[in-house]
Order: C-alpha cells, then sequence, then structure tokens
C-alpha cells in the first residue's frame, strides 16, 4: 500500500460521509430492477472503484484478489462477502454514465466548503495513444480544468484523438460555469487557445478573465504587447495592457502541468497508456471510467486533508 496512515484517513471519511445524495445519483437506473434481489448495494460497489484507484490497478479481478486478501479493504468498502469480477463488470458498465455526475457533485461540496476559496483555474489537455502500422493515431484526448491553488481537476472532458483538442476545449467550457466565486477571477491557458471564440466564451460562459499564451502565429506579431491598441485581444479583454501582470499570473499555469505530471504518474490514469497501446480498440467509458474514479478519489484526499485540519484546529482551541 502506498501510504497506510493516509488510507486510514481516507477510510475514517469514507465510513463517515453522507452517501444518501449519491445513493439517489445511482438509483436513477435507466436499467429494469425486476430479478433476484441485490446482494451488493451500489454505493459499496462504489467504494470498490475508489479502493481500486487507490490500488492503482485496473483490473477487477486483481480487485477481487486483493479484497480476498485484506480485510480492511472489505471494510472501506462496507462489503459482508466478496463480490465476484462479474458484479463489479456489469455494475461499471451500467452506471458509467453516472461517474462524471459524481465526480460534479463532490466538486459541488468541495466548492461549498470554500475549499476553492480565492482560487483561480488553469486548462490543459493531454493525449493517449498510440500509432498503427498505417500511421493512424488512435487515443484519447484528456481535457481538465482544474484549481489552481489545490491542484485538483474541476470539470474534465474525454474524447477521441479524431475529435480534436481545439473542439473538445470549447465542449468543455461551453457546457456551464463551472466555479460562480466572484474572488476566482481568472481562467489561463496554453497559447494553442488563443484565438477570438476561446476567450468569448470564458468571457461569457465562465464569467472570469481569460490569461491565454500569445500565438504569434495568428498575427505574425513577437509579442502581444507589440499588437496595435485596436487588436480584438485587447477590446475585448483590456487586463492584457498591463503585460507585467499578466506575465506574472500566466506563471500560475504551472499547477496544471503539475495537475498532468502527478495524473501521469501517481494516479491510475498512468494506467491508461499501456490499454490503449495493447488494444486500438478501447472504449472511451473504460477510459473515461479510469479518469473520473483517479479524480473522484484526489476529491476524496481533500475532503479528508480538509477534515483533519479541522480536528486539529477544534484540538487546539479546546487546549487554548
Amino acid at each position: 500500500m502506498q501510504n497506510y496512515r493516509e488510507f486510514l484517513h481516507l477510510k475514517s471519511l469514507i465510513q463517515e460521509f453522507d452517501w444518501l445524495p449519491i445513493k439517489q445519483i445511482l438509483g436513477k437506473s435507466r436499467f429494469s430492477r425486476r430479478g433476484r434481489k441485490r446482494e451488493f448495494g451500489y454505493v459499496n460497489l462504489f467504494k470498490s472503484f475508489i479502493l481500486k484507484s487507490y490500488l492503482l490497478i485496473d483490473d477487477n479481478t486483481i480487485l477481487v484478489n486483493r479484497l480476498q486478501e485484506n480485510k480492511s479493504y472489505l471494510e472501506f468498502c462496507g462489503f459482508q462477502k466478496i463480490p465476484s469480477h462479474d458484479t463489479l463488470s456489469k455494475f461499471e458498465k451500467k452506471f458509467s454514465y453516472k461517474f462524471v455526475e459524481i465526480f460534479n457533485f463532490l466538486d459541488g461540496i468541495l466548492e461549498k466548503s470554500r475549499a476553492f476559496e480565492n482560487d483561480d483555474m488553469s486548462f490543459d489537455r493531454y493525449h493517449f495513444g498510440a500509432k498503427s502500422d498505417k500511421k493512424k493515431f488512435h487515443g484519447f484526448w484528456l481535457m481538465i480544468l482544474a484549481s489552481t491553488k489545490h491542484q485538483i481537476a474541476r470539470r474534465f472532458l474525454v474524447g477521441y484523438a479524431r475529435e480534436g483538442q481545439i473542439n473538445l476545449a470549447k465542449e468543455l467550457l461551453k457546457e456551464k460555469q463551472v466555479d460562480d466565486s466572484k474572488n476566482n477571477i481568472f481562467i489561463t491557458m496554453d497559447g494553442i487557445f488563443d484565438f477570438r471564440e476561446m476567450h468569448e466564451i470564458i468571457i461569457l460562459v465562465q464569467h472570469k478573465i481569460p490569461l491565454v499564451g500569445y500565438n504569434q502565429r495568428a498575427s505574425g506579431i513577437t509579442e502581444r504587447i507589440d499588437l496595435p491598441m485596436t487588436d480584438w485581444h485587447f477590446k475585448i479583454n483590456p487586463v492584457y495592457k498591463n503585460n507585467e501582470f499578466v506575465m506574472e499570473e500566466f506563471k500560475k499555469r504551472t499547477s496544471i502541468e503539475r495537475v498532468n505530471s502527478y495524473s501521469k504518474i501517481y494516479t491510475q490514469i498512468c494506467l491508461i497508456q499501456n490499454k490503449v497501446k495493447k488494444s486500438h480498440t478501447i472504449k472511451k467509458t473504460t477510459v473515461e471510467n479510469i479518469i473520473a474514479f483517479s479524480f473522484v478519489l484526489e476529491q476524496f484526499k481533500l475532503l479528508s486533508k480538509m477534515k483533519r485540519i479541522q480536528v486539529q484546529k477544534s484540538l487546539l482551541l479546546y487546549k487554548n
């Protein structure tokens, strides 16, 4: 296990967490409930996939083996008996369309808990994939809008490589406003997204100020500061007139690079590349499920950390 103390803190949070809202989300099944009585609750199966992400495994058979080996894992999930590989796989397939909804619900809990207070967002993308003998690219784009302070995903979108990163970025940011805090002002992005429509989406949909790296290829002028003041950059975003301020704020974008780096190495997401290489026909839902549970785990870790900090503050007040 990576960190047993961290696991105990996470287990404690999982046991005390109010699962009713998530049970209600999972309970809205598109499938018939007729047939024999369920032996395993949906929430308990959901917990087992959080555990699966924590253990950095991508196979349900291995998860069953781990549950057999360690009683603490059974307690973590709230199981009285060990589910079969088929039970886990059926649950994953049946509710894969709900996992992103649960991720968004947990993000809302964190926001209401003021975890993202005075915390701007940054946006980036990276791909998983390989080329076939015909040099055709098989893979996926992962688009991430992340907290600058906590370096945790606030929203994400998985798409096929053929859909294109620009289209996927617009799809994610057009959906709805992610953060309605007036104290969180900026969204920083890489220069590839430096075009008028993207700036307008951030302003009109996200209600934030875009700080997008300058793309000189689009204009032929080396630096944005050298653009004429009649250029659209300055018209729709007056902040750009203060170049030193913009350059200083843009440094915060390194937070999203740390999110990417951490995800690729220390979360279940690191397993996707090998899966794509092994199978050019891997389903998008398989990739999305791995990513969703990786990010859900990070949300629970943050909630666990916040709980520990609150307990420590209470103890200090009691001592004083």
